[in-house]
This record gives structure tokens, C-alpha cells and sequence, in this order.
């Protein structure tokens, strides 16, 4: 379920220009593109080209305005792990708030590599435009390209080609990687531009990326506004019908409905989808590398924006592509729940400790403490998870279910999101950590059962899973609400997992789970107790 809104926050940028849409096409471009000029590799790095105009050029004020941007994103119950997202690419004024509600879904995604397709809309280019340059810079800093894929991909098919002028002066990949920055801690990226390729072309490129993603934890970005130019009630429609052929995750539907909605003869109406060659292009990929469902996130137009013309809109759109998530294994080698280890009261301390001083830190803006090394416990890998309150209120609560990283690096790891990460809640500041109330959960190995009735309120944490959603209570959710089992199933069907209420009684696979949890008290010392 989606709906149409407004943008949802407004910031003044020192910009010399705020574009709504895109100009025009083949402008500046050489005179021809199989010119020496035109295809040099004559640059090491590729200078912001639109920095001041689409976005602020200032650091400061273009990561103010991502990062808020972001923390105003609502987060969507997603129906597995991301694999590809269709972002904006028009100036941040009017697309920002779309593209934050995209890359907001992207939180806590382990990402290594980033393939961003764009369309080429100042140069002609032919099959797809491999960048020259080894290094990307925005005002947030340099991003590498991946030039190991790259040369995968020009080996792969004739398709793909260097050329650096196509690059030089294109908005549409530059204008997502701060987003990428604010997002992601280390990553590259490889940036592909293209006009509109035929079915055939595309799944040829798609093709030759899925092989060359091999072993990378890689997310697709597809670089594309929607509609141009027609009054605001003809872009609300036609967007709307190509956000729903989207959402069937089949790029012949998409194919069709943009034939559809061109040939119908809307005023003023130049394209549904800018890049209509990305999307179907991504789309492929997606569907290869495992994703399997589309989310329509969000959508605006320029008309919604203060300022905006109703006459002449450009629409934004934000889809997230999933694929699901893994079931959690019944171990076999896995420890039972009460031989996982339980910590004592020194341990308990010590790591809360350690979870403040990462908070204390990360909110001052300097490097996380590590973990001790000194006792064997914090050596063992423990899935955990750290909840904040504040006032006697929730401020925060990340973890993870699997046991992924040692005990003190997990806390340090957790603390640090749950601080900054949680997408429901703005970041914490500096000045609140006194306030906290920092909570520890520490998981035990999860198993399946077959009959709810096995599920002990209080007890067992719970994950349930059915048709690639999930959701997931820890042990303390059902006693701290006054649920009995069958509510806090119930609950978490409905409302954690966007499943139907009684999937735990239809078919839905459920998981449990112990926890060791623990938490400061009112003088800062540990109150614990054993689960």
C-alpha cells in the first residue's frame, strides 16, 4: 500500500538553481562520441558537476540536509532484505524527500558494492557508458569506482564501453551518492548511463552485471524521475499507473504501460520515466540476483513542492526490490538456549558500560571504544540487541538475530545504531546520553517449533516468517505490554510483520529464542535478570 503526499520538510539551499526535472537532452555533448576527445580517459577523478544547483555545494549543508532528510523518512515494513531501490534525480528541493524515503529502507544492509544506472541526458551515448575516471568526488568526499567490475563488464558484452565525456557533465548517478555517503561507511560504485535500450539489450546488461556481482553484497540504484511536463492531476494518474505496473515486478508490464500512457495523447506529457532503460534494467538484475517482490515507498511531484508549477510537473517516485529473507536455520551444531552461557554480574556491567561509551563517543563524534579481549565470554559469537529509553520512553532499539560478530564488538556494533540508526527516531545528541537508559538483550540460538503452544510468554523471544515477510518480538515485549500468547502472536503477524493477523495459526513458520537481559538501574548500576 502507497499513497501520494507532499514533500514533507523544506530547506533553504545556497543553490544557484533548483531543478526540478531534467534539461535538456544532448546538450554539450562532443561532436562525436567515437572522437579521441570524447572517449580519453583524461581524468582521475570526476569532479562534481551539478554541486551548487541540484544540491548544495557547501559539506556542511548538503549532509544537514541528507541526514534530516533521512531521519524524516517513514520506514516501510519491507517483505525481505533490499536489493535494489528506484531513486530521483531531479534537485533536492523537489525529489530529496522521495529519494530519503528510498535509501532510508536501506539501513542496517550490509552493502559493499553500488551499481547506479542513470540516463544520459547531456550526451549521446550508445549501448552503456562505463565511467573513465577512478574516483567520484561530491562536496562529502571521494567514492572509488569499482574498476575491477568494470572491466568485468566490458569483457562481458560489446554493450558496455568507457567514456568519460558521457560522465563529465551528467547529473543523474552524481545526485544520488550522498545519499550513498550518508548511508554507507565503506563502498564503491560502478556508474552506468544509457538511453533507452531494447528488451533484448537489457537483459543483456543484466546478464553481464549479475555475473560480475558475484560474491558482493551489491545494491542497484536506478536513476529515474517519471513523468515530464503535464498538468498535476495527468502526472498524478499516469505516475500511478506506472508505480503499479512497477510494483507487479515485470518489466514487460512496465514495457506496456508506458507505451499505454504515451500513446494516449496527454498534454505536455514527454516521458513516463525518464530512465524507463534503467528501471527495466534494474528490474532484470533485481530479479537475478534474488529479489522477488517490488514496494512502492513513496511519491511526489515538482506541483507538491512550495513554489512548484501545477501546470508543468515532474513526478518522483521511491521503490524498494526485495529479496527474501533467508529462514533462520535450526542449527544443528547450535548450543541449547540454557548452555549458551549466561553472564554474570561483573560481565553484564562491563558491557553496558561499554555500550555508553560507544554512544558517548559516536554522539561526540569520535571513534567507538573498543571491546575488551580479556574474557573469553566477550570473544564468543552472540547475537544482541541494545534498547534505549528515555524519560520511560523508547529512543532506540537495534540488533541483530544472528550470531554474526564476537559478544563486545556486537554491543558496540548495536549501541552505536540504536543511537543513530533506529529510522523511527531522529539521532541521538550529545546532550541526551545522560538521560538514556540503556537495556542489553542477549540472544540465544533460535530454533523452530511446531505448535505455538510450545511459545512461553515472558520467556521466548519469537520470529515469524511466511511468504518472505518476518517480524520479530524479543522475550520482555509480551510481559511489558500484558499480552498472553495469543495477542503478542497476533500483534506480531499484524503489525511487525505485515501479515495477515492470524498467519501464526495458517501456515507461518515460528522461531523462539532466550534471552539474557540486563539494564542499568536509577543509579547506574546493573539490574539483570536471566530469560
Amino acid at each position: 500500500m502507497w499513497s501520494f503526499r507532499a514533500v514533507g520538510f523544506a530547506v533553504a539551499l545556497t543553490c544557484g538553481a533548483l531543478i526540478a526535472g531534467c534539461p535538456g537532452q544532448r546538450t554539450s555533448a562532443p561532436a562525436s562520441p567515437d572522437s579521441p576527445a570524447a572517449c580519453a580517459a583524461d581524468e582521475t577523478v570526476r569532479e562534481p558537476a551539478v554541486a551548487g544547483a541540484f544540491y548544495p555545494g557547501d559539506a556542511d549543508e548538503l549532509r544537514s540536509f541528507v541526514t534530516d532528510a533521512l531521519a524524516a523518512a517513514e520506514p516501510a515494513d519491507l517483505p525481505g532484505r533490499p536489493i535494489a531501490i528506484i531513486a530521483p534525480h531531479a534537485g533536492y528541493v523537489y525529489s530529496g524527500a522521495i529519494a530519503a524515503a528510498a535509501y532510508a529502507q536501506l539501513r542496517d544492509t550490509a552493502i559493499d558494492t553500488v551499481v547506479v544506472i542513470g540516463p544520459a541526458h547531456r550526451a549521446p551515448v550508445v549501448g552503456v557508458a562505463l565511467p573513465a575516471a577512478a574516483r567520484w568526488r561530491t562536496p562529502l568526499g571521494e567514492v572509488p569506482v569499482d574498476g575491477e567490475i568494470c572491466a568485468a563488464l566490458q569483457q562481458a558484452s560489446d554493450l558496455f564501453a568507457p567514456a568519460a565525456y558521457a560522465h563529465r557533465n551528467e547529473h543523474s548517478l552524481e545526485v544520488q551518492l550522498p545519499f550513498l555517503q550518508v548511508m554507507l561507511d565503506d563502498f564503491s560504485i560502478v556508474p552506468l548511463l544509457m538511453h533507452d535500450l531494447s528488451d533484448g539489450e537489457c537483459e543483456e546488461v543484466a546478464q553481464a552485471i549479475t555475473a560480475a556481482l558475484a560474491g558482493r553484497s551489491a545494491l542497484l540504484v536506478a536513476s529515474s524521475d517519471m513523468s515530464h511536463y503535464p498538468a498535476q492531476a495527468d502526472a498524478r494518474r499516469v505516475d500511478r499507473a506506472m508505480l503499479d505496473a512497477i510494483a507487479q515486478f515485470d518489466p514487460d508490464t512496465v514495457r506496456t504501460a508506458d507505451a499505454e500512457l504515451m500513446g494516449e495523447g496527454v498534454a505536455n506529457l514527454a516521458c513516463t520515466l525518464c530512465g524507463l532503460g534503467p528501471v527495466l534494467t534494474v528490474m532484470r538484475t533485481a530479479r537475478e540476483l534474488g529479489a522477488d517482490s517490488a514496494v512502492v515507498i513513496d511519491y511526489a511531484n515538482s506541483g507538491d513542492v512550495p513554489g512548484g508549477d501545477a501546470t508543468r510537473c515532474v513526478g518522483y517516485g521511491a521503490v524498494v526490490f526485495c529479496a527474501p529473507e533467508p529462514s533462520p536455520p535450526a542449527r544443528e551444531d547450535a548450543e541449547p538456549a540454557e548452555e549458551a552461557g549466561q553472564l554474570d554480574a561483573q560481565q553484564q556491567a562491563l558491557l553496558l558500560a561499554l555500550a555508553r561509551e560507544t554512544i558517548t563517543a559516536i554522539t561526540a563524534g569520535t571513534a567507538p571504544p573498543d571491546p575488551p579481549t580479556d574474557d573469553p565470554a566477550f570473544a564468543q559469537r552472540r547475537a544482541c540487541f541494545v534498547t534505549l529509553h528515555k524519560e520511560g520512553m523508547l529512543r532506540g532499539c537495534i540488533g541483530t538475530l544472528e550470531a554474526t560478530q564476537p559478544l563486545g564488538e556486537a554491543v558496540v556494533s548495536a549501541a552505536a545504531s540504536a543511537a543513530t540508526r533506529d529510522p523511527r527516531f531522529l539521532p541521538v545528541q550529545a546532550s541526551e546520553v545522560a538521560d538514556l537508559h540503556i537495556e542489553i538483550s542477549v540472544l540465544s540460538p533460535m530454533r523452530e517449533v511446531a505448535d505455538p503452544e510450545e511459545i512461553i510468554c515472558g520467556t521466548h523471544g519469537v520470529l515469524v516468517e511466511q511468504d518472505g515477510r518476518s517480524g520479530v518480538f524479543l522475550p520482555q515485549v509480551a510481559t511489558e505490554q500484558g499480552w498472553d500468547r495469543e495477542t503478542m502472536l497476533t500483534e506480531l503477524c499484524a503489525h511487525k510483520a505485515g501479515l495477515p493477523a492470524d498467519a501464526w495459526r495458517t501456515g507461518a513458520r515460528l522461531y523462539v529464542f532466550t534471552a539474557q537481559v540486563f539494564a542499568e538501574d536509577e543509579g547506574g548500576a546493573t539490574k539483570g535478570e536471566g530469560q
